[in-house]
């Protein structure tokens, strides 16, 4: 088991979510409900499932719930890039949490490799 708010990617990906929530709360009218119910989503079960990984007692346990948080981020940088062309999130907002999101999956790869003892991946974009 790993102790996962020592992880850096679990805690960036915290702050991030957190962010995002003031985000919506601050959002006028929170116009789009069923958007910013998604964005949280994705955003919310990237530490979620670096923590539930985290306390699983195999190391390929680890790494599926890394897997599942992997493609949460993706899936969060996409629907922030297309909050940012909507007008959902002003676009520089966004699209610093769009990169913010795309560096956590890439963490998350990192992750992942070492915790399968893999030599080290680089992922482009």
């Amino acid at each position: 088991m790993h102790q996962y708010e020592q992880l850096t990617v679990w805690q960036r990906s915290m702050a991030l979510a957190a962010t995002l929530q003031g985000e919506a709360r601050g959002a006028r009218h929170y116009i789009d409900r069923s958007a910013w119910s998604q964005i949280m989503r994705a955003a919310s079960s990237v530490p979620a499932n670096i923590a539930e990984g985290a306390m699983r007692l195999s190391p390929r346990d680890f790494a599926n719930f890394l897997s599942i948080a992997i493609g949460s981020a993706a899936e969060l940088h996409a629907l922030l890039l297309i909050a940012a062309e909507s007008g959902l999130i002003p676009a520089d907002r966004a699209r610093n949490a769009a990169n913010e999101a795309k560096e956590l999956r890439m963490m998350l790869v990192s992750l992942r490799g070492r915790i399968l003892g893999q030599p080290s991946q680089r992922t482009k974009g």
